[in-house]
């Protein structure tokens, strides 16, 4: 079986493949603006290291969530309830990355904390958009009493 191959360039030696097969976390690295090291992925085999890594993910789109769609109260009445609705679909993909994709990195009690977190979010997403909805509806039906009687 080869595992790797190594090219002899002037008393250089470069790592042409790598055919290793690992298990443990796959995780992509971002391009680097000086390409002095070209790594695509790093294997994390380390549990621990994984977990945190993944918690550490999970919070920062979490917080994206919770930050842009409660702390910014200025949307105007025809985008709120789309954003809402962008909110669920935000609330819905991490939920599933976190079932299908991070299902095996993550100890039990954690991965049930953090769904746990997100079903809150869901919950509190549906009764703003409920809210935001009867809103809507009240001022509608208020605009045609309005017009009814000033139609005479």
């Amino acid at each position: 079986m080869k595992s790797f191959t190594i090219k002899k360039i002037e008393k250089q030696y470069e790592l042409e493949s790598f055919n290793y097969h690992i298990t443990g976390f796959h995780y992509p690295i971002k391009k680097n603006k000086s390409g002095s090291l070209k790594v695509k992925e790093i294997i994390i085999v380390n549990p621990e290291i994984t977990s945190n890594l993944i918690c550490y993910q999970f919070n920062k789109k979490y917080q994206k969530i919770v930050d842009y769609f409660f702390s910014n109260s200025d949307f105007d009445d025809d985008s709120t309830g789309t954003h809402l609705m962008l909110a669920l679909d935000e609330v819905a993909h991490l939920r599933t990355l976190m079932i299908n994709k991070y299902k095996y990195f993550l100890k039990k009690q954690t991965e049930e904390e953090l769904l746990k977190k997100l079903k809150l979010l869901e919950n509190e997403l549906r009764i703003k958009l409920i809210d935001f909805k009867l809103i809507k509806e009240q001022a509608l039906t208020h605009n045609n009493i309005e017009e009814k009687s000033k139609s005479r």
